[in-house]
């Protein structure tokens, strides 16, 4: 019998918020319409934006910004980045914000290029320049009775591969912010 009425109280639950889910859209729809026909100014669609933000900000779960406060300190992946623009798009940041927020992006990926060319000059430099012969221990392949390829070839190697990596990674999340 309690199972029951549960079962009740439920099915109206979620009709109630199907029925409230369509008045909302209905009353968008005819906000475009009056929009649409009025010819509103600038001034007014400022307000009225102003409004509609504010209004699904204190409708929307406080839980949801949540991460995106965390990251305040710690530099941006390049997931929180698309994430991060669809934040500018629901909130209304002002101007000095959006462009402090836009400034650290660049320099975020200004840095990241820069490690990575360093790394790859690293590796490179590492290859190329001769080592003592206590740091060259372990010889892996002989390519002559005097020269070979080391270990310390190899890690120079990794290092120029991560290097390339990070430059590639860059590149490409450039590429696709445009």
């Amino acid at each position: 019998m309690e199972n029951q009425n549960n079962n009740e109280e439920f099915s109206k639950s979620g009709s109630d918020a199907r029925s409230e889910q369509v008045l909302i859209h209905k009353k968008m729809d005819d906000l475009i319409l009056l929009l649409s026909q009025t010819k509103p100014d600038q001034v007014l669609l400022q307000e009225l934006q102003t409004k509609f933000n504010s209004a699904i900000r204190a409708s929307a779960d406080s839980t949801a910004l949540e991460p995106y406060k965390k990251k305040r300190n710690i530099s941006i992946s390049d997931e929180a980045d698309s994430d991060f623009g669809q934040l500018l798009l629901m909130n209304n940041l002002n101007k000095p914000t959006r462009k402090k927020l836009e400034t650290w992006q660049i320099v975020n990926k200004a840095i990241r290029i820069i490690i990575a060319l360093l790394l790859i000059l690293l590796g490179f430099g590492m290859i190329i320049m001769p080592a003592p012969p206590y740091f060259e221990m372990f010889t892996l392949f002989y390519l002559n009775p005097n020269d070979g390829v080391t270990i310390m070839d190899v890690i120079s190697l990794i290092i120029v591969f991560v290097g390339i990596y990070i430059l590639l990674s860059v590149v490409n999340l450039i590429k696709k912010n445009k």
